[in-house]
């Protein structure tokens, strides 16, 4: 490979050190921020008393159909 096929490499470089710089400076914002202490305790505040954890609250209507045809069919 010549010299000057390195010249078409470069905005490839460019954008992947780019990308590494800013992926760097997020970990260490989110670091600094405590965003990454404690992941048990940030995982659980997505749920509320009205959709604890655990329980399935949302279904598709199909699946609703077919789990009341099955129940009447093994009765």
């Amino acid at each position: 490979m010549d010299v000057h096929d390195y010249k078409e490499i470069w905005p490839i470089l460019l954008l992947g050190i780019a990308f590494f710089v800013v992926t760097i400076g997020m970990l260490y914002w989110s670091a600094k921020k405590g965003h990454l202490r404690n992941f048990d305790a940030q995982a659980n505040t997505i749920f509320t008393e009205e959709e604890p954890e655990g329980e399935v609250s949302d279904t598709f209507p199909e699946s609703r159909k077919l789990s009341r045809s099955r129940k009447t069919n093994n009765e």
